[in-house]
């Protein structure tokens, strides 16, 4: 029964996906290989509070377009230096 929730979630955040203005769909695959590239490691990435108000911002189509790349590529650098350690 879950699933079928998560499905219809899904389904319905793609539907809305398509609607993003191009420069927001870009950012948006960049997320979602971020993420698919998470999951193949140890330890996924968990965003904190403001990451998270950041996307919530950023699907209400308000506030600055995207995550700043930047910040990914440090916590992902500061998680795969954990991960070696």
């Amino acid at each position: 029964m879950a699933s079928t929730a998560v499905d219809a979630h899904l389904e319905k955040a793609w539907e809305m996906a398509l609607q993003l203005p191009e420069f927001q769909k870009y950012e948006l695959i960049d997320f979602i290989e971020f993420l698919a590239e998470r999951v193949e490691e140890d330890e996924v990435w968990e965003p904190d509070e403001e990451e998270l108000e950041a996307l919530r911002a950023f699907f209400a189509g308000e506030g600055e377009p995207g995550i700043p790349l930047e910040e990914v590529e440090r916590k992902s650098e500061e998680l795969g230096e954990q991960v070696r350690s």
